[in-house]
């Protein structure tokens, strides 16, 4: 028996009616992970920045 199927779009065990991978879906999820991954670095920049000026000021007041 010869599969016209590919290795990439469905399992041979699986009907071609199946929504096994929807490239639309994976685009729209990826799109919404990169923006989370962005969101999530811009806060971890924004909290080390507060930290150096927390040290800053806590290295001011120390000369006091």
């Amino acid at each position: 028996m010869t599969s016209t199927k590919t290795a990439s779009s469905v399992p041979s065990d699986q009907s071609d009616k199946d929504d096994y991978f929807d490239i639309n879906k994976f685009e729209k999820l990826l799109e919404r992970l990169e923006g989370s991954k962005g969101r999530q670095q811009r806060q971890k920049s924004l909290e080390s920045r507060r930290d150096i000026y927390a040290q800053g000021l806590a290295s001011m007041m120390s000369n006091f």
